[in-house]
C-alpha cells in the first residue's frame, strides 16, 4: 500500500537537514584542524627564511673578517717589506743582494697597486755597480713573470667590456741590429706565421713600426725604438698616435722602456677608453745578430686597473648604463 505523500514531504527536508549539518560539521572540524596548520606552515616558512638570512649574514660577516684580516697581513707584509728600502727603518746595513730580495717580494706581492718601476731600476743599477749578473738576471726573471702574470689576466677580461670580445690583444713586436739578412728574415717570418697573433712585426733598429691598429678599429700607432742599450737592456721608444680619421692625437712622446714596465701601472689611456702599454719581453744580444721582443698590449675597452677602481669595472659599467 503507497506511502502518504504527506509524510514523504516531511521526511524531505529533515534527510536534507541533516545532510547539512554534516556539511557544516565537517567544515567546522577542517576549520579547526586548518588554524594550527597554517599557523605551523606560517611559523616553518618564518624560521626557515629566518635561519636562511642568518646564515647568509653568517656568511658575510665571515667574509668581511675574512677580508679584514687579510687586508691587516697584508699592509703588515708591506710595511715588513718597503720600510728596510725607503721607510723610516731604513738603514745602511741593507745588501743590494738583499734589497733585490725584498723588491722581488714586494713586487710579487703587490704589483696590481703600486709602481715598481723606479724600485727596481734603483736595485738593478745598484747590481750593476757590483757587477752582480746573476742578481740581475733573477730581478729581471721575476718582472718577466709579472708581465706575464698581468696580461693573462687582462686575456680574461673578454666579454662585453673587450671592444672584440676576446679580452686584451697583445701584438708582438721584434727589433733588430743590423738589419736582418734575407734568410734570417725568412727565419723571422716563419716564427711570425707561427705565433699566429693578431700583428708579427719585425723592423730594424730605428725603423718606424706603422699601422698598429687597434680592436676597435679607432687608432692607428706608429712606434719607433730610436736606441738600444744591449747591455742593460734599456730602449729610447717613441710614440705617434694618430685616430682612423687622421687627426695627429699624440706627437712624438718618448720614454725609456725596460723589463720593469708593468702593464697594469706603466700604461696609457686614450679619452674614448682605449688603453695600451708596452711591456720588453726578450732580448737577445750576443752574435752577429743582436734583437729585442717587444709585446704592445691593447687592453679591453673601458678596462679600469684594479688600483683605478673603487669596485668591478663591469659592475661600474651597468651602473652608469655602458654595460647592460
Amino acid at each position: 500500500m503507497p506511502s502518504n505523500p504527506e509524510e514523504e514531504s516531511s521526511s524531505q527536508p529533515t534527510r536534507e537537514g541533516r545532510h547539512s549539518g554534516r556539511i557544516l560539521d565537517w567544515i567546522e572540524a577542517i576549520a579547526k584542524v586548518a588554524v594550527p596548520v597554517a599557523v605551523a606552515v606560517a611559523t616553518w616558512i618564518g624560521a626557515h627564511y629566518a635561519n636562511t638570512f642568518q646564515r647568509q649574514m653568517s656568511g658575510a660577516t665571515l667574509l668581511s673578517e675574512r677580508e679584514k684580516a687579510e687586508t691587516q697581513l697584508r699592509a703588515s707584509m708591506f710595511s715588513s717589506l718597503i720600510d728596510p728600502i725607503v721607510g723610516p727603518k731604513r738603514g745602511d746595513g741593507v745588501s743590494a743582494d738583499g734589497e733585490r730580495l725584498l723588491v722581488e717580494l714586494l713586487a710579487l706581492n703587490f704589483h696590481e697597486h703600486i709602481e715598481l718601476k723606479p724600485l727596481f731600476d734603483r736595485v738593478d743599477k745598484r747590481l750593476a755597480s757590483e757587477g752582480a749578473q746573476e742578481a740581475r738576471k733573477s730581478l729581471r726573471s721575476v718582472a718577466d713573470r709579472i708581465i706575464d702574470r698581468q696580461i693573462a689576466s687582462l686575456r680574461k677580461e673578454g666579454g662585453v667590456n673587450s671592444s672584440d670580445g676576446v679580452g686584451a690583444r697583445v701584438d708582438m713586436l721584434t727589433i733588430t741590429e743590423p738589419p736582418l739578412a734575407p734568410t734570417q728574415k725568412a727565419v723571422f717570418d716563419s716564427l711570425a706565421a707561427n705565433e699566429q697573433r693578431p700583428y708579427q712585426v719585425v723592423a730594424k733598429l730605428q725603423e718606424p713600426i706603422s699601422d698598429l691598429i687597434s680592436p676597435d678599429g679607432q687608432h692607428r700607432l706608429t712606434i719607433v725604438v730610436d736606441e738600444a742599450d744591449w747591455a742593460n737592456h734599456r730602449l729610447r721608444v717613441q710614440l705617434v698616435d694618430i685616430s682612423t680619421k687622421g687627426e695627429l692625437l699624440n706627437s712624438s712622446v718618448a720614454f725609456t722602456l725596460t723589463h720593469f714596465d708593468f702593464p697594469l701601472t706603466d700604461n696609457t689611456l686614450f679619452p674614448d677608453g682605449n688603453r695600451i702599454a708596452l711591456a720588453l719581453s726578450s732580448v737577445h744580444a750576443e752574435g752577429g745578430l743582436k734583437s729585442i721582443v717587444l709585446k704592445l698590449i691593447w687592453f679591453p675597452k673601458n678596462y679600469f686597473t684594479p688600483r683605478e677602481r673603487p669596485l668591478d669595472s663591469s659592475e661600474f659599467l651597468k651602473l652608469v648604463g655602458k654595460n647592460t
